[in-house]
């Protein structure tokens, strides 16, 4: 059989973004050069197969003398020491690549190593060192219109609308990803290309546009799928199935979340993030005690990482919990933790066993989620600390454009204008001096009145209504109406029960 002749060598091809040209190069040869040991693990991180990676680096690591190659290898550590989280390594490696890199008049690299040392600012929460790197990354390349250059571009300007995104840039974020997807779709076409669309849509999310981000979730993921991404795919099927949720489509949401999940077993943080999704639609389903188990363990998966955005993720989740169980003081609770751990002062020691920083999140949209929901909680055992949050809220969405959270926070307000409360001995309040409307008091009454009955009658209809006073149907229809109790099992509802 006839080999196949490169035209390229491995370092060109990889610079070029031609992932898979460069695997097929690999699987015909052997070599022991350093160089290209480098870049042959630059090849197994881009798929995904970290441990082989390490592996290279680790037998290349003794004979990287020559400063281009130790350069190129620190590029590379930084990578796999950022894939694997552990960024104060990543932050020695590539202040390293950098260094060399300016020593050696190489723009390229440098620009390389500026753009790893912003993806690492961008974790820390630092938005405008993080900005002003890849500034100075994007200007090293200016003037240059190679393949490889491209790439790198590419590459910066994704990274730049991510940042543009969490600073609430939403419209300049838009823009760079637009020109991030055309700047790889016309060079790299894989893994990077397909992680700018993800960015796309979600945006697209966070403009209340769920239906529109749906085609671009599916690109992304068919990429994904053709080059074996299971990481990658495993988030993107995350986000796609949050979309999902907010469509109201829950089973086909459902699936996907379980699937990432199974795609991320032994990921505590990954396996944390998905269980916290399937907690959400439990309580869609009306499975409290679904959701309040995977919630418990999603918190529990999460504190075993070093990353607080996953401890808050898993911590809002429980909370949106505990309210629909009406423990109201154990919600307020668990998302004031939460909104503390979603804030960017905090997730700064080291953790003693990876050696890595707990990052606070950098996506003020999980801070807001929690303080809207604290708020929530709040409502209906101190309504003096919930305005307190509904302000800070109202604060923080003037920063952050995110629609289907603005609905969240306009339901939640309205709670406070009418004054209708639950309090903790399980007794419905209508505040006299600020009356909620009919219709809202109407529905509220009917709801409290229902469930106590139901509860009290261990979920008869028939002695539920002479409870109330009205007929077994009235309560069956009022069942409908208020989706009460779509788990629950009718008991033997003959009139011989006793009451």
């Amino acid at each position: 059989m006839e080999r196949r002749v490169f035209q390229e060598s491995p370092v060109e091809l990889i610079d070029n973004g031609q992932f898979l040209t460069a695997e097929e190069l690999f699987s015909e040869r052997r070599t022991d050069d350093p160089q290209e040991m480098v870049v042959r693990s630059e090849v197994e991180m881009y798929f995904g197969r970290i441990d082989k990676a390490a592996e290279l680096l680790d037998a290349v690591a003794p004979r990287a003398v020559e400063i281009d190659v130790a350069a190129r290898f620190s590029i590379a550590s930084g990578k796999l020491a950022l894939q694997r989280r552990n960024y104060e390594l990543a932050n020695t490696h590539f202040q390293t690549a950098f260094h060399f890199s300016r020593f050696m008049r190489d723009q390229f690299g440098t620009s390389q190593a500026l753009l790893g040392l912003a993806a690492l600012d961008h974790k820390h929460g630092l938005l405008a060192e993080a900005t002003a790197r890849l500034v100075e990354a994007r200007e090293g390349l200016k003037g240059r219109s190679t393949k490889k250059a491209e790439v790198l571009k590419g590459l910066i300007t994704s990274e730049q609308a991510s940042v543009a995104s969490d600073s609430g840039n939403i419209e300049e974020a838009a823009n760079l990803y637009g020109d991030a997807v055309r700047l790889l779709k016309g060079t790299e076409r894989g893994r990077y290309y397909a992680r700018a669309l993800l960015g796309m849509a979600g945006l697209k999310c966070a403009a209340g546009e769920f239906q529109e981000s749906l085609e671009i979730f599916k690109e992304a993921n068919i990429i994904f799928e053709r080059y074996d991404l299971k990481l990658d795919l495993a988030e993107s099927q995350l986000e796609l199935a949050k979309a999902l949720l907010r469509l109201g489509r829950c089973e086909r949401a459902q699936k996907l979340a379980e699937e990432s999940r199974e795609m991320r077993r032994g990921s505590f943080e990954d396996e944390s993030r998905a269980l916290s999704l399937l907690a959400q639609l439990a309580l869609k389903a009306n499975d409290s005690n679904l959701a309040s188990a995977n919630a418990a363990e999603a918190v529990a998966l999460a504190d075993q990482c070093p990353s607080s955005e996953a401890r808050a993720l898993a911590r809002l989740s429980f909370g949106h919990v505990m309210i629909a169980e009406r423990d109201f003081k154990k919600a307020a609770e668990i998302l004031r933790e939460a909104a503390e751990l979603a804030h960017p002062r905090n997730g700064r020691q080291s953790d003693s066993k990876t050696g890595s920083v707990p990052l606070s999140p950098v996506n003020g949209r999980l801070e807001l989620e929690a303080t809207i929901y604290l708020a929530e909680a709040y409502h209906y055992v101190d309504t003096r600390a919930g305005r307190a949050e509904l302000e800070r809220a109202s604060q923080m969405l003037s920063a952050i454009e995110d629609s289907w959270l603005s609905d969240e926070y306009n339901r939640v307000a309205a709670k406070y204008e009418e004054r209708i409360i639950f309090t903790d001995d399980n007794r419905l309040v209508f505040d006299g001096n600020q009356l909620p409307k009919w219709q809202e008091a109407k529905r509220t009454l009917e709801g409290f009145l229902l469930r106590n009955a139901l509860r009290q009658t261990n979920n008869s209809l028939t002695r539920a209504a002479r409870k109330l006073g009205v007929s077994k149907v009235h309560v069956h229809n009022l069942k409908k109406k208020h989706e009460v109790g779509a788990e629950v099992v009718q008991i033997d509802d003959s009139e011989s029960e006793s009451e």
